[in-house]
């Protein structure tokens, strides 16, 4: 009895973990590289988001993600690195060893082969938006990246 009860009040601390996406305290080069290993393990590319869990496209876009159509081809295609990036002042450096510049806001990402030679990104604002879009369109906009090597903006719906 006393493990459910316990159970039952750390629950919403994992609920809230779960929503928070970026790891303040995250070595994201460390943890980058690591997703490059199993990248050429797997034949995948690296996806690197970089982000801050204030942030509520960020926020939207990693829920697209994890959306039950979307989920299994993330899965598939990429070994996903969230980066957060708090208030525009840290990891920026980060941003720049993978060609992503926080210019126009964020979520902001690179798409990285597993060598670590960049294959595109969203420093147009491809993604910053995120909110206004679906899960089906965030969908569509990795097979692009997938299939092409190419990012194409979203259409946002309206």
């Amino acid at each position: 009895m006393a493990t459910l009860l316990l159970s039952a009040a750390l629950m919403p601390a994992f609920a809230a973990d779960a929503a928070k996406p970026y790891k303040t305290d995250a070595d994201s080069r460390k943890d980058i590289a690591d997703a490059q290993a199993r990248a050429k393990a797997s034949h995948k590319m690296v996806m690197v988001i970089f982000g801050a869990n204030w942030c509520g496209d960020c926020i939207v876009l990693h829920r697209s993600l994890d959306a039950p159509n979307v989920r299994d081809y993330v899965r598939d295609h990429f070994e996903v690195v969230s980066v957060d990036v708090d208030q525009f002042n840290k990891n920026v450096d980060v941003a720049k060893s993978v060609g992503v510049t926080l210019d126009k806001g964020i979520p902001v990402a690179a798409f990285v082969a597993s060598d670590g030679s960049p294959i595109a990104n969203t420093n147009s604002g491809e993604l910053e938006p995120a909110r206004n879009y679906s899960p089906e369109q965030v969908l569509q906009f990795l097979r692009e990246v997938v299939d092409h090597h190419k990012v194409v903006k979203p259409q946002i719906n309206r």
